[in-house]
């Protein structure tokens, strides 16, 4: 069988879809395992918040929880169980992710906003956040914004692409190198937390961002789904959709230049928007590079049943 262009997963024409043919080595997969490395290393956080906060242990508690359920279905081989391994990761990313404000406040973490509005000033001189209000009118406003909204959609999509259209050990690695994306990201937003440039005082000195018609729709339905968050660096949005981009191209041409165009505006809206500074966006490019070059060697490493 020939290896894919990652190698990391066969490449086949004639591999039967995974919703078809739902197979998989026992034992633990490697997405499993980056599951249990991340929420281990939130684990110890929580141990060291629960000195300051002792109700983090219940949390903790939680999270030993959650590696235990990774830990038994994994023992189990039948067609629900698969269904379940191959899909748990929109339960487990949201429940990480949630993770991350309550153990910036149980540690008492101060916002580093002004670290990385600093870090933007050194690099460009000027606070380039800003530097879009020259070109905003409300139907951009309005048009990025609903893109920015898309953004978990649009993961959900390329997953139920591979579903349909890849081999099931293809979609095993494209969610591994996604949750890898989003994972790594978590883990920066609590080692430099911050709000965004949206929150910061010296906003108010710009010219409010107004949409058309669902434009504050867009924005207070996200800001309630997520509540009070400290995910700026680095950039999830943009790890992610580069990452997704470079899984797409196993699709069709099509849809992988949809992808492209789509994480290009996810990039430029994470500016526009005042979502991110832009050294976040940076940060972010630079991790999806890495993911992409040293992914296929992780995963092997971490694949039991890939032939040494």
């Amino acid at each position: 069988m020939r290896s894919s262009p990652d190698g990391a997963v066969p490449d086949s024409p004639q591999t039967p879809a995974a919703f078809s043919a739902l197979t998989a080595p026992s034992g633990l997969w490697p997405i499993d395992k980056l599951f249990i490395a991340c929420i281990a290393v939130l684990g110890l956080l929580l141990a060291l918040a629960a000195l300051r906060h002792p109700p983090a242990l219940l949390v903790l508690c939680v999270n030993a929880a959650a590696i235990a359920v990774i830990l038994v279905i994994s023992r189990y081989s039948s067609r629900a169980a698969l269904f379940v391994r191959h899909w748990y990761l929109l339960v487990y990313l949201p429940f990480c992710y949630k993770e991350v404000p309550y153990i910036v406040s149980s540690l008492g973490l101060s916002s580093r906003d002004v670290t990385l509005a600093r870090w933007d000033l050194a690099l460009w001189k000027t606070d380039p956040v800003f530097l879009p209000d020259v070109m905003q009118n409300p139907a951009l406003t309005e048009f990025l914004q609903l893109v920015y909204f898309l953004f978990i959609p649009s993961v959900i999509m390329l997953g139920i692409l591979y579903w349909f259209q890849r081999s099931s050990a293809e979609f095993r690695y494209c969610t591994f190198l996604a949750a890898a994306a989003f994972l790594i990201s978590y883990l920066g937003y609590v080692a430099l937390p911050a709000r965004g440039p949206r929150f910061m005082e010296y906003v108010s000195l710009h010219p409010a961002l107004q949409g058309l018609w669902l434009f504050h729709f867009f924005q207070g339905t996200l800001d309630k789904l997520e509540g009070i968050q400290y995910d700026c660096f680095p950039s999830g949005h943009v790890a992610v959709t580069i990452v997704c981009a470079y899984g797409a191209r196993k699709l069709s041409s099509p849809v992988f230049w949809t992808y492209c165009a789509f994480a290009a505006l996810i990039a430029f809206s994470t500016i526009y928007l005042r979502y991110h500074y832009m050294i976040d966006v940076i940060a972010g490019s630079l991790l999806a590079a890495l993911l992409i070059a040293f992914s296929p060697r992780l995963y092997q490493a971490l694949d039991r049943s890939v032939p040494r």
